[in-house]
């Protein structure tokens, strides 16, 4: 699924490539797994924010934003335009600037929960 096109619509026949407890680390390639696994072990795993993974499938490279709630891991995946990547070679504080959009994103979303339904 990390591999399909924006417009892509799967049908009723195709298997369904992302499902509810399944091991998210085999959709990465084993380095990005091993970085995934590193990270969920810290306590403060959004410290850690964002961490460089590669899709299995496509080799294609996105960002993983992970924030620990109550029940579980959430991880948020931004992708990355290939031409940024090396960018992590700079350093921590531009790898975080490019996803620091994503990340408020997720941090409103969480923030949203407490708050009563809009009617």
């Amino acid at each position: 699924m990390l591999d399909l096109a924006p417009h892509a619509v799967p049908s009723m026949e195709q298997r369904e490539a992302l499902t509810i407890g399944m091991d998210v680390q085999s959709l990465f390639q084993s380095q990005s797994a091993v970085a995934l696994q590193k990270a969920a072990s810290f306590r403060e795993v959004n410290l850690l924010n964002p961490i460089l993974v590669h899709c299995r499938s496509s080799g294609k490279p996105f960002y993983t934003i992970m924030h620990c709630i109550d029940v579980g891991l959430v991880i948020d995946l931004e992708p990355v335009n290939p031409v940024d990547v090396p960018v992590m070679a700079a350093g921590a504080p531009k790898s975080y600037k490019l996803a620091a959009k994503a990340i408020f994103e997720v941090a409103v979303l969480a923030q949203r929960e407490h708050l009563p339904p809009v009617v």
